[in-house]
């Protein structure tokens, strides 16, 4: 394993990875352990090599961004949706001509699509899962750690042949390509709307009346700014299931904060005080100006179109069944919706090797007077 956190011993390396026609890429992100998560390490395997570049050292990483857009070298990953979003959000890198092992399982119906499900099936290699929620970020990374890390791509390449043989054995190529073609267009994605009320995603809040949704709305914003001030994870600063009670039993004083379940006594001695104050001003809120609450929106029951959905899903699943993969890799429900609605195989997010497979069976499905099978 070659660790590389100099400009010239990077320069080298990629230089001879830049020589390969394949390379593994993956990433690790302290998003367990900041408020503003990072990529703090780049694991890159070719067959004979193992790096690990540190990019918290400010190194410059252009030729590796063109070794990522380069058309002729092929990259591998694993569950690579979210390193192409961080790639592209810290460095604004793209990706050219890639290949997904975890993708490529799915489409050949595999139950275990995790990396150590994968490489125990086809290597016999038990990967150590101690390091999974580790923080990157410390320097200097024990060795152990450095050694987690690598094994995160060391196999990569060898698994892409074995599954992309399997694939071709099935005639399923043609279906990989497809997806992997999907994710060179994946970017990273600005907060939206959606995201500026995150307090609405927390669990177990159906049953909170206004008032309390208020107090839940508050305490979550004081974590917040918390946690974006000290640069760590809200739920470090105090727990999700801590705010729920929180708002349950506005408490009024630290005392019945303290006795207030979920809440530790470290929380009620550090942060008593704020959050009291906090409850305080959300139970001063004026009734008309309380949020809504998480309530599922009206809608219209339309049995014909439940219909057409049900017929969907069961030639979905009967296709599913005979290829032996999971109905949801062959048409997620929205896309089942999307079609029912329309009347057409022209929907966001249907794949062609998916229309190709079953399409004719689902336009038919659709129409009343034709029979399913």
């Amino acid at each position: 394993m070659n660790w590389i956190d100099r400009q010239d011993t990077l320069d080298t390396a990629l230089a001879r990875i830049g020589s390969e026609p394949q390379v593994a890429i993956d990433t690790e992100a302290d998003s367990l352990h900041s408020y503003f998560d990072k990529v703090c390490l780049i694991q890159i395997s070719i067959p004979d090599q193992d790096f690990i570049i540190d990019p918290l050292v400010k190194v410059d990483l252009k030729r590796f961004g063109e070794l990522l857009a380069d058309p002729n070298i092929l990259k591998v990953f694993h569950g690579g949706d979210y390193d192409l979003r961080i790639l592209n959000r810290d460095f604004g890198f793209t990706v050219r001509n890639l290949i997904d092992t975890s993708v490529a399982a799915q489409l050949l119906g595999y139950e275990g699509l995790g990396l150590a499900a994968l490489l125990d099936r086809h290597f016999g290699v038990k990967l150590n899962k101690t390091h999974q929620r580790a923080d990157w970020s410390i320097r200097p990374l024990p060795q152990d750690m450095l050694d987690y890390a690598a094994t995160d791509t060391h196999y990569l390449i060898g698994l892409a042949a074995k599954l992309r043989e399997e694939l071709e054995a099935l005639g399923r190529w043609e279906w990989a390509l497809e997806e992997f073609a999907r994710l060179e267009n994946v970017r990273y994605r600005e907060t939206t709307e959606d995201d500026v009320q995150p307090w609405r995603k927390l669990k177990n809040i159906g049953t909170l009346d206004r008032r309390s949704v208020a107090v839940l709305r508050d305490v979550e914003q004081w974590r917040d700014a918390l946690a974006r001030k000290a640069d760590r994870p809200p739920f470090k600063i105090i727990g999700n299931d801590s705010i729920v009670e929180i708002a349950k039993a506005k408490p009024a004083t630290v005392r019945e904060l303290s006795q207030t379940p979920a809440v530790a006594r470290y929380h009620a001695d550090r942060y008593g005080r704020d959050i009291v104050a906090t409850v305080k001003k959300a139970m001063e809120i004026a009734e008309a100006d309380l949020p809504e609450k998480n309530e599922p929106k009206p809608w219209i029951r339309d049995k014909a179109l439940e219909t057409r959905i049900e017929r969907l899903k069961k030639v979905r699943d009967r296709f599913a069944k005979e290829l032996k993969i999971d109905p949801s890799v062959l048409g997620a429900r929205h896309i089942l919706s999307a079609i029912a609605t329309s009347g057409t195989l022209d929907v966001p997010n249907m794949r062609e090797w998916q229309k190709r497979i079953m399409g004719d069976a689902l336009l038919a499905a659709i129409e009343p007077e034709k029979k399913l099978f």
